[in-house]
């Protein structure tokens, strides 16, 4: 009796899919049109985008490019140095940071202006998905 209720268990679980590569295969949220510096970022060169409150209480998004996207943004941002770095989702602008130095790690903050919902459902649009758990988001 035992190992039938082991069985049916075991049957009823989901199949377990590595949460990186099912993470990036899927985007279940309707997605904007990104663009950065003029150019456009395709959802998925994003790696992950988060919606970070500050100690202001409002919140901001955090957008983590992938490595060859990061490439691209670097070389955009080495070119506007001394200028503002326009980033838009829809033709609507989200910010336009003063760029001081070019961006090599591939991660731009939007400064917080949004409440917690919204923040999240802008980073929902901008990637096409959830966050990236902690432990995955750092690798």
């Amino acid at each position: 009796m035992t190992r039938l209720l082991a069985l049916l268990l075991l049957a009823a679980s989901p199949l377990a899919v590595p949460a990186t590569a099912a993470h990036a295969a899927v985007t279940p949220f309707a997605t904007g049109k990104l663009t950065i510096g003029g150019e456009a970022f395709a959802p998925a060169e994003v790696l992950d985008a988060r919606a970070l409150p500050d100690i202001n209480g409002k919140v901001g998004v955090m957008i983590t490019l992938t490595p060859e996207a990061a490439k691209r943004l670097e070389g955009i941002s080495g070119s506007i140095v001394g200028k503002p770095l326009l980033i838009a989702l829809d033709g609507k602008s989200l910010a336009a940071e003063l760029v001081r130095k070019p961006i090599r790690d591939g991660v731009i903050e939007l400064p917080g202006r949004w409440s917690l919902t919204d923040g999240e459902a802008l980073a929902r649009r901008i990637s096409g998905r959830d966050p990236l758990p902690d432990d995955l988001a750092s690798e």
